[in-house]
């Protein structure tokens, strides 16, 4: 008995490029980047002999000399600077590539800088972008004058992907203001419409963006964090980081989300604690939402909490 299969030309071409090529052929999008399974680049740059090497050349070449594929070299490179270097401020002035190894330490600029010569050690593409992030509720319509953070874009197979390095390090703890370091994710070769809810470049060629948006949309926003990113909401409708409610009217958020939320609450920056929202699932809309009423007039922080964790933040002014 035989089997005969009919291949377009196009299908044809993808087949033969597969059996030559059979990794790179199929990790050219954002999505098979990400998907990958990188536990082999991963365990060699978290077992990397760090004091064995002193050159910002001899340790990227040594971490990907068994690596074959661009997208494995380069997270190689991108895990051993997240194990390895410290997130400090006093380190501020240390941002020379060859001196953050020798330090340890560094801020943005120096993650990014070290990020850069690394991957151009190794044949890699990636440019430095200075630009303005989102932290703080007070960064909400905050003029975008001086920038205050810097971060990478990589080649890798002809497309331009964004990452930052430094917040992939280290979590920003929205309590006590500090950063802790763990490794995030979601800022290893994370999509522009993504990265655009807290970073916004200086050159707006680095937004890659269909649909550029200007950096007065961006201030106007509210501020995102993390959590955010890792359950997949793709929306919350309220958009406007600062907005003007009235007490007698019931406030009704709506999220969409990948992945199951149990539970939400709000928090009211007079409030010590946070207050429990009844957390509901439109079959129809496929949105879950939580009505609100607030109890008082207030001008304040107002912070969404989904599955316990700090999801959002917006300025309220709520009138009589």
């Amino acid at each position: 008995m035989f089997c005969f299969f009919i291949f377009t030309l196009e299908q044809m071409i993808r087949f033969i490029l597969f059996l030559l090529f059979p990794i790179s052929i199929f990790s050219q999008t954002l999505a098979e980047l990400k998907a990958f399974d990188y536990r082999r680049a991963d365990s060699i740059a978290l077992n990397f002999p760090k004091k064995k090497f002193k050159t910002v050349n001899e340790i990227a070449a040594v971490l990907t000399e068994n690596l074959t594929t661009e997208h494995e070299k380069f997270r190689a490179i991108f895990r051993w600077i997240t194990d390895n270097i410290e997130y400090n401020k006093s380190a501020s002035n240390i941002t020379d590539a060859t001196s953050v190894v020798r330090k340890n330490k560094t801020v943005c600029q120096g993650f990014s800088n070290l990020l850069k010569e690394m991957c151009n050690t190794v044949n890699i593409p990636c440019d430095v972008i200075a630009g303005y992030t989102k932290t703080e509720v007070r960064d909400i319509n905050k003029p975008l004058k001086k920038t205050d953070h810097a971060w990478n874009s990589v080649q890798l197979y002809g497309n331009w992907y964004l990452v930052d390095v430094t917040w992939a390090t280290s979590k920003y703890n929205v309590v006590n203001h500090k950063y802790v370091k763990e490794f995030d994710e979601h800022y290893f070769l994370t999509s522009p419409q993504k990265f655009i809810l807290d970073h916004f470049p200086e050159n707006k060629k680095f937004l890659y963006l269909d649909k550029p948006i200007k950096k007065s949309t961006f201030t106007k926003w509210p501020v995102y964090y993390t959590d955010y990113f890792h359950f997949g909401i793709n929306n919350i409708s309220l958009q406007k980081g600062a907005f003007k409610w009235h007490l007698n009217d019931t406030l009704k958020v709506y999220i969409t989300a990948n992945t199951a939320l149990k539970n939400a609450a709000i928090l009211i920056n007079d409030d010590k604690f946070v207050t429990p929202v009844d957390l509901k699932y439109d079959e129809k809309l496929k949105q879950y939402y939580f009505p609100y009423a607030f109890p008082k007039a207030v001008k304040s922080d107002f912070t969404i909490y989904l599955n316990n964790q700090c999801i959002a933040e917006y300025l309220i002014n709520v009138k009589k």
